[in-house]
């Protein structure tokens, strides 16, 4: 077995023995599909999807407006990896044209308006190169269930709250609208339902979608 595909075999077993430790099941599926270049994780939170990915000798680029997770620099530092870090809010990053094999946006879409949404869903299309792939993990309008045991909110649009605990807002996806915000892309997979999220304050149902689209090859 080769040391490329040992490394999948093993991410995919940190994935179900430990759920924070690697990355979502679907990119790991769709590997093979992935074109050559490099991988931008868009609200890349503690790095398990760009770790994932710059382990496997891809360039990775990571945007977020926090500080890198404890000790991951010394991960990339110590394995050589080709890693960058952008520390800024995803609308402020400018998205090269054509540049990317993979963008992942998981569970951070759902944070901004949809203007905004907009404006970013049209910037990730603009930034696949041919038979690029776009990742989307987001929440949908199931999870309205959980609204009102969030605290003060405020509807400010349709499926669009402001949460003035977080002060943020919080957008749920119908599939209608995350279709209809990647025209350009072949759609390569989509699912949605609830799934059973556990954390130390709650436990409960959420709403959730996955989306893989893919560029046209040219």
């Amino acid at each position: 077995m080769s040391k490329k595909k040992t490394f999948w075999v093993q991410a995919y077993r940190e994935v179900k023995e430990n759920r924070k430790q690697g990355p979502d099941f679907k990119l790991i599926e769709y590997l093979s599909r992935i074109p050559r270049g490099p991988v931008l994780d868009l609200g890349m939170g503690k790095g398990r999807h760009a770790l994932f990915f710059a382990k496997l000798g891809r360039k990775v680029e990571g945007v977020d407006t926090s500080k890198l997770a404890k000790g991951f620099s010394k991960v990339v530092e110590a394995e050589g990896l080709d890693f960058t870090y952008h520390r800024m809010d995803i609308r402020e990053f400018r998205i090269p044209p054509r540049r990317y094999a993979l963008i992942i946006v998981a569970r951070i879409m759902h944070l901004f308006r949809k203007s905004d949404i907009e404006i970013i869903a049209e910037r990730l299309q603009a930034g696949l190169k041919p038979k690029g792939i776009i990742y989307i993990f987001t929440f949908s309008v199931e999870d309205l269930q959980n609204v009102e045991s969030w605290g003060e909110i405020e509807k400010v649009e349709e499926n669009t709250y402001y949460l003035t605990k977080y002060n943020h807002h919080f957008h749920f996806f119908s599939r209608n609208e995350i279709l209809g915000l990647f025209p350009e892309l072949k759609l390569r997979y989509y699912t949605e339902g609830l799934t059973f999220y556990r954390s130390k304050s709650r436990s409960q149902l959420r709403g959730i979608i996955q989306y893989v689209g893919q560029k046209n090859g040219e």
